[in-house]
């Protein structure tokens, strides 16, 4: 199988997702959400509590095991950074069109919070006096995200109502209409069970910060603020999701444990197949 699809495909592929597949779809949905304040405010600030929350576990799991800062920084990305893609792609086909526009607001909402809070974090624990600076690291790691463009193009054109072409909706339907397929895909084909290695203790705790911790608090704070079934059902989706695959490349970029993130990425990956259906029949259920 290897050889009849080499590994170069998978990158080329997952570069073509990330770069221009992914963006459309998420232009496409944030360009015409609907955004009313009465949703975002609750919605956001559950968002940005369990985001809060996450740093705090990521910290004191790290305190718990005896982890150096770059360990630590890891743990605390395997709580804080979600894969928006597989998320995406199960809300999608499980609840429709209505739970993938709530998911991609949720990704809009998201992808700022979490890159801030990882960069600093890993600038803050890395080891050693690098040459790096903070508000360097940050800038740069916003600027060069396709999605955080998509995501503020599409905001700008969904809150100032401005005309857009036809084609260019079709464009991006288009584009969206592969992303989710291909995304997946591309999730199945970068999981690395040789990877996995002895950190045994911190791989429990990064998933128990997705299985239990993340959905527990997405749940309560969200029921608290007000928010809907269907909401919620996509906030829980989203928590167990396991976190992004570009943690590893910004641990290894500035000076985070890129080996046990990419475990981490793995373990999570495989847990997610079978946590997400559980919590999501648990959630029905209950709500």
């Amino acid at each position: 199988m290897r050889a009849f699809v080499p590994v170069s495909f998978w990158d080329g592929l997952s570069k073509i997702c990330y770069w221009i597949l992914f963006p459309g779809l998420l232009f496409n949905l944030t360009s015409t959400a609907s955004l009313s304040a009465a949703f975002i405010l609750p919605f956001s600030l559950t968002l940005l509590i369990a985001a809060s929350v996450m740093v705090v576990y990521g910290f004191l799991a790290g305190r718990l095991i005896g982890a150096n800062g770059p360990a630590t920084s890891s743990l605390v990305q395997a709580g804080l950074r979600h894969n928006g893609f597989l998320m995406l792609a199960f809300v999608q086909g499980a609840f429709g069109v209505a739970a993938l526009e709530i998911g991609a607001i949720a990704v809009a909402v998201l992808v700022p919070i979490s890159n801030i809070f990882a960069v600093i974090i890993i600038f803050l624990l890395r080891d050693g006096a690098q040459d790096a600076h903070l508000g360097r690291a940050i800038t740069s790691e916003l600027a060069r995200n396709p999605l955080m463009g998509a995501i503020i193009l599409g905001g700008i054109v969904n809150v100032l109502s401005i005309p857009v072409p036809s084609f260019i909706f079709g464009a991006a339907d288009i584009l969206g209409s592969a992303a989710l397929p291909m995304l997946l895909l591309c999730v199945g084909a970068s999981i690395r069970i040789s990877a996995l290695r002895a950190h045994s203790a911190a791989l429990v705790l990064a998933v128990l910060a997705k299985l239990l911790v993340l959905p527990v608090v997405m749940m309560l704070v969200g029921m608290a603020l007000g928010l809907d079934k269907d909401v919620l059902l996509v906030l829980v989706v989203l928590a167990v999701a396991p976190t992004a695959t570009s943690s590893f490349t910004l641990a290894q970029e500035l000076g985070g444990d890129a080996p046990l993130m990419a475990e981490i990425i793995t373990v999570q990956t495989l847990v997610a197949a079978i946590g997400i259906p559980l919590w999501v029949l648990m959630m029905t259920h209950f709500l």
